[in-house]
């Protein structure tokens, strides 16, 4: 009676205090039945049994020995990523605690975003345990081992927060969901949850940040009064950490203020009040400017936080009326209608025909590698627009999220929604910037809604089916890392040579010039700064100016034409003093832009004619001090580029 009585009072065409009393009343009754609606679910989840509990933590276990045997073989090295960058910045950090850091080229006073507290608390560790110089083996070995703790902190804050969302029982399933949802073949890249990401990319920065934004938004649904202060925070340590996960989470904690301002109460004020004290906290970071770093994504920093603060005030204040309830009511029955069994039961099968569909795809390209790059087989780094396939084994978390946001729970499927469809869009072929990473930001909520099928589900088909797709994936996983050649994989490869080079690079001051793809590594294996590096690892405009300047003259000094050798002197008057080539590659595209592993391979009879000509070149005016299968190592000499202008020659 008290519904259907404040439904009809709400489309009065004059609302009036017996009305607006009715809406309060019918609010109340909506809320009071979600609220009832998810504690209801979760009991039927139920808890998790002792077989379930013991079952992942003997998995974690065995991850975690996993993560120490990749540590004490150097797997982080061989695979990179972007480790090279981590390193150099641990022991600049180190040398230079809270000041601005530029990792790979020399720039007084430029900030790179990286230069984090958290990679400060790293730098004062290795400060405090008293090692110097470059020694990259003993850095990786270090950090992969402070990658135990900080990817056992992510998947704590991950079972925190699925627990929060959909009981016990979904949280213990969503860990071992996570590690082998994104798959069967591996990616190479920052934000990798899975299983293999463990192995190379526990430390990340990135998944520090992600624990800190579960544990923002854990805080900011708690009532407890230390909860506000301590959500403020985590916000501005997750702004800090990586500010592009913290824009994430300013942006679904925005989500959920809005949601929660048509309630009745000021419980709306609190992420708004979180996000805008913990950015002005994070400004007062000496390394580098929080503001900067989230402009980088086209908005100033502020103006993108004070619009997320504001956002539900509006909401709060505008009268959305009937539309908005309409609104409301089409919502709820889409959501109901993907979120019944029988769309879980249809996406379990989508999701278990495409998986088999990707290990087919993945084995046939075992079978017949790429020529350039066999290890592309299995680790799809590159053809990055195969990447939303990847989530297939994962299809019928959809309808786990949609049973989570007709509770109420919206957050984990806006999550979803909006980095799935930015990402799709870029692979798509869209001119969207690292599409790829939205792509990446999908596991955990995807993994939260398949656990909540399953955990709902117990023995039915559904959970069946999707346990059986999912722990194909993982044993899939695991045999292409250990199972096939070095070849294809990198488990039980050579370390790759370049992390030798710091032997026959002297300490002390002097940049390097290579190639943009050797550079990338100089810094962490020799401690020297480079002229140039690829634009992917620069962190600012004026890096990347600085780095693509640095291209150009290094490429006029390669090409040979008739003004090399003054090339060469401008180089010495950089700071240049020692040229590294890598034997099989060129430097034949034109800009740092074009510059690619695949556009500067070395292939023809013409570059190689090239090459030997910038042998000759670094003989005229330098001396070789290193000389290997892969590497040569010049050392410029100011008396021969600066001696008689008759003893210079042209090409």
């Amino acid at each position: 009676m008290a519904p259907a009585r404040s439904l009809a009072l709400v489309r009065s065409p004059e609302p009036s205090r017996e009305s607006l009393g009715a809406v309060r009343a019918l609010q109340e009754l909506v809320d009071a039945r979600e609220a009832f609606e998810v504690e209801q679910v979760k009991a039927l989840a139920g808890r998790a049994g002792p077989a379930l509990r013991a079952s992942v933590a003997a998995g974690l276990a065995g991850l975690a020995g996993l993560m120490l045997w990749a540590a004490t073989g150097d797997y982080p090295l061989r695979v990179t990523s972007d480790t090279p960058t981590y390193m150099a910045l641990v022991r600049d950090m180190a040398a230079r605690p809270f000041a601005r850091q530029s990792p790979y080229l020399a720039l007084p006073g430029v900030a790179s975003p990286h230069a984090t507290p958290y990679e400060q608390s790293i730098g004062l560790l290795w400060r405090f345990l008293g090692l110097e110089g470059p020694q990259p083996h003993v850095l990786a070995r270090l950090l992969a081992l402070l990658g135990v703790l900080v990817f056992g902190f992510t998947l704590l804050a991950v079972f925190l927060y699925a627990r929060r969302l959909a009981g016990s029982r979904a949280a213990w399933l969503s860990l071992p969901i996570l590690l082998g949802l994104f798959g069967p073949p591996h990616v190479i890249w920052a934000s990798d949850l899975t299983l293999h990401g463990a192995l190379y990319a526990g430390f990340y920065p990135q998944n520090l940040a992600l624990a800190l934004a579960l544990a923002t938004l854990l805080a900011l649904d708690s009532s407890r009064r230390a909860a506000l202060p301590l959500a403020t925070v985590l916000a501005a340590a997750a702004l800090l950490v990586h500010p592009f996960t913290g824009s994430l989470l300013a942006l679904v904690a925005t989500a959920e203020a809005c949601r929660l301002a048509r309630r009745e109460g000021w419980r709306f004020l609190r992420a708004p009040l979180a996000l805008g004290a913990g950015f002005l906290l994070a400004l007062a970071w000496p390394a580098y400017s929080v503001d900067d770093a989230l402009s980088q994504t086209g908005v100033a920093g502020h103006t993108f936080i004070a619009a997320c603060a504001l956002a539900p005030v509006l909401v709060h204040l505008l009268p959305l009326g009937r539309p908005g309830r309409r609104i409301r009511a089409v919502a709820y029955s889409i959501l109901e209608a993907v979120g019944s069994q029988r769309s879980a039961l249809g996406l379990s099968l989508v999701g278990a025909a495409a998986t088999a569909g990707l290990v087919v795809w993945e084995f046939a390209l075992v079978a017949h590698p790429p020529a350039d790059q066999p290890r592309l087989a299995v680790y799809w780094v590159d053809g990055r627009w195969r990447w939303p396939f990847l989530f297939a084994a994962g299809t019928v978390g959809v309808a786990g999220l949609a049973r989570l946001a007709r509770r109420g729970q919206i957050v984990p499927g806006v999550w979803f929604a909006g980095c799935f469809a930015i990402g799709s869009a870029g692979a798509l072929g869209l001119p969207l910037a690292v599409w790829y990473r939205f792509l990446l930001l999908c596991q955990v909520p995807l993994a939260i809604g398949v656990a909540a099928v399953v955990a709902e589900a117990r023995r039915r088909p559904v959970a069946i089916l999707t346990g059986a797709t999912l722990a194909s994936a993982i044993v899939v996983k695991v045999v292409t890392l250990v199972g096939l050649p070095p070849t294809v994989t990198y488990v039980g490869s050579s370390l790759q040579p370049i992390w030798s080079l710091g032997e026959h690079l002297p300490p002390g001051p002097g940049l390097v010039a290579t190639d943009p793809n050797t550079a990338y590594y100089i810094p962490a294996a020799t401690g020297h700064r480079v002229l140039t590096v690829g634009k992917g690892h620069v962190g600012s405009p004026a890096e990347l100016a600085a780095a693509a300047a640095g291209y150009r003259l290094l490429r006029r000094f390669y090409a040979g034409g008739k003004d090399w050798w003054q090339a060469g002197e401008e180089m010495w008057r950089r700071g240049v003093r020692y040229v590294v080539v890598e034997k099989s590659t060129t430097l034949e595209p034109p800009s740092l832009s074009a510059f690619t592993w695949q556009a500067a391979l070395l292939k023809t009879p013409a570059q190689r004619r090239a090459l030997g000509n910038y042998f000759y070149e670094n003989n005229r005016v330098g001396r070789l001090v290193y000389d290997s299968p892969e590497y040569a190592v010049y050392r410029l000499d100011e008396k021969k580029l600066f001696g008689p202008k008759g003893a210079r020659g042209t090409t």
